[in-house]
């Protein structure tokens, strides 16, 4: 069976070495491993002999490994199946990019049968606005993005939903933003820095 955490403030800033070693022992976890992102389509699978890989997704089969997506706004969405899990950092740039739909890919080339994803505390669409160019681009290629032209805010959660729902993966969202809850580190709220985590193991 599978777990999913999203961590919080209090869980300390995930940054820090040793914020994630002390993680590591609480999960009671051999492995947990933290990707170097760069809002990239890259999807690597595991087994826990790496480092810190740089991509934006994980996948494992490997049991007693955990898979960390650090976010500060951007969503952490976990992906769970019978055998394999995989974890990615989505945001707007991940999302046109499709690496929500390309760790599905992964994954079923793993053997996974059915897949739920969980969409982890990030930036909601009334408070993530960008500016009307960036809005229009990105509605036009994501429709299930937009919010309208008045307010040129981005719904993300609602594009990675409708991506995966596309592919017959069941969504659920916690509904947590992480600018309007002072419980997690928001990059728009200040955090320029520090970061939480979504963790998925088998």
């Amino acid at each position: 069976m599978s777990r999913t955490l999203f961590t919080s403030r209090d869980g300390g800033d995930l940054k820090d070495l040793a914020g994630r070693e002390s993680l590591r022992v609480e999960l009671s976890m051999e492995k947990l491993i933290f990707m170097h992102q760069t809002h990239s389509d890259l999807v690597l699978v595991v087994d826990g002999s790496e480092g810190e890989p740089m991509c934006d997704a994980l996948v494992t089969r490997s049991k007693g490994v955990a898979l960390a997506a650090m976010a500060a706004d951007c969503m952490p969405v976990t992906f769970t199946s019978d055998w394999v899990v995989g974890i990615a950092h989505v945001g707007r740039v991940g999302l046109v990019k499709g690496i929500a739909q390309k760790t599905v890919e992964v994954m079923h080339g793993l053997g996974a049968g059915k897949i739920s994803a969980f969409i982890g505390p990030s930036i909601c669409a009334k408070c993530y606005e960008v500016s009307p160019d960036m809005y229009e681009e990105v509605t036009t290629l994501i429709p299930s993005t937009a919010t309208s032209f008045e307010l040129h805010s981005l719904d993300l959660q609602s594009g990675v939903t409708t991506q995966l729902e596309s592919l017959g993966v069941e969504v659920e969202n916690v509904g947590i933003c992480t600018l309007e809850n002072s419980d997690y580190f928001s990059f728009r709220g200040g955090d320029l820095s520090a970061r939480q985590a979504g963790i998925i193991s088998l």
